[in-house]
């Protein structure tokens, strides 16, 4: 297992783009829209991982999804910022198991891949969900080299944490605070909630 992506939620793609650009040095690449889901986004490859900078693009098509729902209430909440990370995983049938998740399927342009635990880790951002790519589908962050996704900063309840990892061990620190995703690093450089 490995952090696969962090999402940044965001109500402006091209700002939260340029914020990116101008506070870490980093430029994004087109993503593209989430069918049946309301949103769409933007890539920041790392090289080890990669920022999804996500926006609600149809409010009712959103309103109707547990994905864009959910993103449309944290930003009702907060203005924008660290909203949600996924786990790479390669057996994604035995994770769902364990965990009593059922597997769902994002397709974007074309492209698509399975999670788990979308709807725990919505509910509760200090949680991941789970995703596997089909073999043939290009992994974002190919080619990149901004350092990776080094480490992230969770305020999170520990024990349910370390249980839905099954013993991974990922570059998560648990702080004490409100439960949220605090922050992640890239490279040398942090990304923090304001």
């Amino acid at each position: 297992m490995r952090i696969d992506h962090v999402i940044y939620a965001t109500a402006d793609l091209d700002a939260a783009a340029s914020r990116v650009e101008s506070e870490l040095s980093l430029g994004t690449v087109p993503g593209g829209r989430h069918e049946g889901h309301g949103t769409h986004n933007r890539i920041v490859p790392l090289g080890g991982g990669y920022l999804e900078l996500m926006a609600v693009a149809d409010p009712e098509e959103a309103a109707e999804s547990p994905i864009g729902s959910a993103v449309q209430a944290w930003l009702t909440d907060h203005a924008e910022g660290l909203f949600a990370w996924a786990v790479e995983a390669e057996d994604l049938d035995s994770l769902a198991a364990r965990l009593g998740s059922p597997i769902t399927t994002v397709t974007r342009d074309g492209f698509s891949a399975r999670l788990v635990g979308v709807a725990e880790a919505l509910r509760d951002p200090w949680l991941p969900f789970f995703i596997a790519r089909d073999q043939a589908i290009p992994d974002p962050d190919a080619g990149a080299d901004a350092g990776g996704i080094t480490w992230l900063e969770v305020a999170a309840d520990t024990d349910r944490l370390e249980g839905r990892l099954g013993g991974a061990d990922l570059p998560v620190r648990i702080v004490e605070g409100t439960p949220g995703l605090r922050a992640m690093g890239i490279g040398d450089r942090e990304l923090r909630n304001g």
